[in-house]
């Protein structure tokens, strides 16, 4: 599994999830496949977090592979 850090924003804007008007991006959680296939999105808004998001992501990841 891979965090990513995006500074410069290039990501978000690739993946929708940078804001139309200000300078930043939401927080949006994705799983992305070895062939760059989103396979889980959850956008929770500009503030909030995915509740449990550590398990919450590793289950979906689980659920993924079966």
């Amino acid at each position: 599994m891979t965090l990513l850090v995006d500074e410069k924003g290039k990501i978000a804007k690739l993946y929708g999830a940078d804001h139309w008007l200000l300078p930043l991006s939401r927080r949006v959680y994705l799983i992305i496949d070895q062939k760059m296939t989103v396979i889980y999105s959850k956008d929770t808004g500009l503030t909030s977090l995915l509740p449990d998001q550590t398990q919450t992501l590793i289950g979906e990841i689980d659920r993924q592979v079966r």
